[in-house]
This record gives C-alpha cells, structure tokens and sequence, in this order.
C-alpha cells in the first residue's frame, strides 16, 4: 500500500511538473527574454483588481505598434499608435467610444490638433504645415469649413469667414505691415466689394458689378481730400467728385 502511494505521489509530482513545463512553454512562446533582461512580446495586458483589462500594449496584425487604455466600462478611452502612413497619434474617446481629441504627428513631421463634438463630427483643426505656416480651421456641424485663420509662408496673417457651400465670402488680410483689405464676395467667390488701409496709399472703398468690374471708387486722397469715381461696365467715367 505504502508502494503505491509512493508511486501516486512520484505521479503527481511528474504531473505538476509536466504542467508547469507547459505553462511555462506556452509564456515562452509569448514572451522572450534575453540575456540582457529585455523581455519582448507581441501584446501586454495590464488588469484591475476585478481582473478587467485597462490597458494594452500590443502591435496589430498589420505590425503597427498600439498603446490602448480602457475605463471601468471597458470602452476605449485614449490610444497611442503609428498610423500606416508613418505618422504618429494621440487619440482620445469620450465615454462612448466616439472620437474627441486627436494629436498627431504625419509622417512629413507636420503636427496637428483635431476636435471633435458630441457625436464624433470634426470641428476644429489647428495646423502647421511643412513650410511652417500656422492654421485654424473651424468647422460647422456638416464638416465644412465656415471660418479660418492663417499665417502664409511669407508671413502674411488671414481671416476667411466662409459660406455653407465652403466658399470663401470675407477675406481680411494685412500684407507686409502696409496694406490692410477687408474683402466681400458673392457665393462664387468672386470679389464685389474691398476696402482698404494703405501706409502707401490712400485709403479706398472700391465696389464691383457681376463681373467683378470697378463701378464705384470712393478714396480719401493726400491732404485729407474725398475723391468719388462712378465708371460704366467698359471704365468709362460717369461722375467724378470734386
């Protein structure tokens, strides 16, 4: 009898091992470590106390490398990744799942900030592009852009104030610390309207016809004097005051 438990407990004991070989195999098989202490994996899962998974390191089937965070609820909150392009992102969700926030990196090193509302539609951008020229792009709840404010790459500050087709009506604009123009057109993009503040020159109100042609010039010239010009859709002049 004795002989026998011996030969149960020598089993158990083969038993555990071989389990405890297998266990470790299939870890293994996951996880390597080196000689020098590294350990890499395909994906780390990181749990709670309830053993809920709230945060995972892993790279994709596509071999972008991911950093995911998850709430209570188990919904994703906040994800950092390459994108396929080469670039690199920060991206955040609200309780449902919906995009919020967005920062990010394109893979020509250009950043960008992007805003979204409620029910996930983008909203608001804030750009700079290659040549290092700042934007902000804001938009309505369609996704078209309805207003922008921007510095060109030769330093020139706008404001663009835009319809629901996306066409710009209202461009204000300062040129080189000289000029500044406040410019109106029709929902074809075609100027009809400009007024204008020039160190260089007199300051003028110029308004157009159909085909953008000058009809009306009012100027204040040197000495503080008013000048009007009324011209006909060939330039002709009708009325000149004084």
């Amino acid at each position: 009898m004795l002989a026998i438990n011996n030969i149960e407990l020598k089993l158990t004991r083969i038993f555990v091992a071989v389990s405890l070989a297998v266990t470790a195999l299939v870890v293994l098989a996951a996880c390597t470590a080196t000689d020098d202490g590294t350990i890499s994996a395909e994906r780390f899962i990181l749990k709670d106390a309830q053993g809920q998974p709230r945060a995972e390191l892993g790279v994709g089937t596509d071999g972008i490398p991911t950093l995911s965070f998850y709430d209570n609820g188990q919904q994703l909150r906040l994800q950092l990744g390459e994108s396929p392009d080469g670039g690199i992102g920060l991206h955040m969700f609200d309780a449902d799942g919906r995009p919020r926030a967005n920062v990010s990196l394109r893979s020509g090193s250009d950043p960008s900030i992007e805003l979204f509302d409620s029910n996930g539609r983008k909203r608001a951008t804030i750009d700079v592009s290659g040549d290092g020229s700042p934007s902000l792009v804001l938009m309505d709840s369609s996704g078209i852009a309805r207003a922008s404010l921007a510095i060109s790459s030769q330093g020139v500050p706008g404001l663009n104030i835009l319809d629901s087709q996306g066409n710009v009506r209202i461009d204000l604009r300062v040129w080189d610390d000289e000029v500044a123009a406040l410019i109106l057109s029709d929902s074809s993009g075609e100027p009809h309207a400009a007024l204008a503040a020039s160190d260089i020159g007199p300051p003028s109100l110029v308004l157009a016809d159909e085909q953008t042609r000058s009809r009306v010039d009012l100027r204040v010239l040197k000495g503080g004097v008013p000048n009007l010009v009324l011209t006909d859709y060939q330039g002709n002049v009708l009325f000149t005051a004084p």
